[in-house]
């Protein structure tokens, strides 16, 4: 398995692209023109460190990323935080998807609502167990494996409400805790990114070089259009007018996301379905491929089944 190297990333007074979902999408598209596996991880990481930036207190901060961790999360909210038989807080849940679990010394996990406040609790990985190994057949660098915690003691400290974005602070990009998955097709775009870089247009016309141009066609409208709805989202936060979308744009903005997702992977797949090559290398690469994108397309987050109906329960709010 190839090595990775640890994910670029962003912190509260980091570099200027900590302001803009573009820049966080340009880099996994970046990272996804050379692995897969990188690209997804960059993407998690960078989501965890901006999503705790923008509520946790700098000293929780410099705690958890001046020691050179790899800092993970899954920000869905399906942990229960409670209080155990000697008055102390306790940690019980099941997240799926716990990718960079196997790289990380500490995983940011969400949990449901306690009398109406968000709460993301950090945990020392090796108090986790592996309910499900990851053993999908690709992506497996992100060893993203289903995690569970059963009764695990955790300190006050290592709580971070995520409710209310704290007096004072800029608002930021990841203050919608959807916006944590604003970069996520980014690794499907630079996927196809990738393919029709390697295989280029052909030089004589036929059926090749017309599935390449629609492929092309694709990619391009995925990001496209995805570029423009996160610009948008960079100015208003930029401008301080970033608030919670209500449950009608909170719906259109994950339908968006999942439509970017699936015509990225459809083009990247018609590609590596499309092109005959002898050369091995090239096949190689192109199975590689079609093992990615058969392993990234059920992902729960961008399942366009499970969005029909999202925002159904958002907490209040709107987009000014």
């Amino acid at each position: 398995m190839k090595q990775l190297s640890p994910p670029l990333l962003w912190l509260r007074n980091g570099p200027e692209e900590v302001q803009s979902l573009v820049a966080g999408l340009d880099l996994v598209r970046t990272a996804a023109h050379e692995d897969a596996s990188h690209a997804w991880l960059c993407m998690i990481a960078n989501g965890t460190a901006h999503y705790l930036s923008t509520y946790a207190p700098t000293e929780l901060l410099s705690r958890l990323y001046t020691t050179g961790n790899e800092l993970y999360g899954v920000v869905a909210p399906v942990g229960r935080l409670r209080t155990g038989a000697d008055g102390g807080l306790v940690l019980d849940g099941c997240w799926r998807f716990g990718s960079g679990s196997d790289r990380a010394a500490v995983m940011a996990m969400g949990c449901e609502p306690v009398a109406g406040r968000r709460a993301t609790v950090l945990v020392d990985r090796l108090r986790l167990e592996v309910a499900h190994p990851w053993e999908g057949p690709g992506l497996l660098a992100t060893a993203s494996h289903t995690l569970r915690a059963s009764g695990v003691r955790v300190s006050p400290a290592d709580v971070v409400d995520m409710t209310d974005v704290p007096a004072g602070r800029l608002v930021g990009i990841y203050a919608d805790p959807d916006l944590f998955l604003a970069n996520m097709p980014g690794v499907a775009l630079g996927l196809a990114e990738r393919l029709l870089a390697l295989l280029g247009p052909g030089p004589v016309p036929g059926a090749w070089q017309a599935t390449y141009a629609e492929a092309v066609a694709r990619n391009t409208l995925a990001r496209r259009g995805l570029v423009g709805m996160l610009r948008s989202l960079d100015t208003l936060a930029g401008a301080g007018k970033l608030a919670l979308f209500s449950p009608t744009l909170r719906r259109e903005f994950l339908l968006m996301l999942s439509a970017a997702y699936h015509i990225a992977l459809d083009a990247a797949l018609a590609l590596a379905e499309g092109c005959d090559s002898t050369d091995p290398e090239i096949r190689q690469q192109l199975e590689q491929a079609r093992v990615d994108i058969a392993t990234m397309r059920p992902h729960g987050a961008m399942r366009p089944s499970r969005l029909v109906n999202a925002g159904s329960s958002a907490p209040a709010g709107r987009l000014r």
